[in-house]
């Protein structure tokens, strides 16, 4: 949805939540990309310009990556036509850096301060679903583990309840204060 919502607002004809490793970025939500990548949903590390993002930690924007010294000879220019690239890193509230939310255009684009704003608060939504779907998953393995225990502890009742419903006799032993 926030890939379609920022192709569609800044006019980009691709939007992506990419998720950068060691080795390739996968594409966790595209809109607009190019076959056979947008089946993929991965490149490797050499056509990624959002790597750059996240190891800098800052947006990087770029006009033309044909003319940029950073991307010129990357080969996302000629495979998948990346020209104009703005993309805000995904950074989450412990500081970890996952991948970028980006637009990419195929022709130069000089991006403007207010669609940079809105790359942003659109980055920003990214990370906060991200975050909540990550405590929703803590939540539900935390309810599980506590289910997990009760059925034990009800299986230990029964079974100590049924060892001792089943003596007729008892020794009760205590101290000089009846303890």
């Amino acid at each position: 949805r926030l890939t379609r919502l920022a192709s569609t607002i800044l006019g980009a004809p691709v939007a992506l939540v990419s998720l950068v490793d060691a080795d390739r970025q996968f594409f966790k939500s595209c809109v607009g990309l190019p076959e056979p990548w947008a089946s993929r949903r991965e490149t490797p590390l050499s056509h990624s310009f959002c790597q750059h993002a996240v190891a800098s930690g800052r947006p990087l924007v770029i006009e033309d990556a044909r003319a940029h010294p950073l991307v010129r000879d990357n080969p996302a220019i000629s495979d998948l036509g990346v020209v104009a690239y703005a993309g805000i890193p995904l950074v989450t509230s412990d500081g970890h850096a996952l991948g970028s939310f980006c637009v990419i255009d195929t022709e130069p684009r000089a991006w403007t301060e207010r669609e940079i704003t809105v790359l942003e608060d659109l980055a920003a939504s990214v990370v906060t679903e991200i975050e909540l779907r990550g405590q929703v998953a803590e939540r539900r393995r935390a309810e599980e583990a506590r289910a997990r225990l009760l059925a034990e502890a009800r299986a230990a009742e029964a079974r100590y309840r049924g060892l001792f419903e089943g003596v007729a006799d008892a020794i009760l032993v205590a101290d000089a204060a009846g303890r």
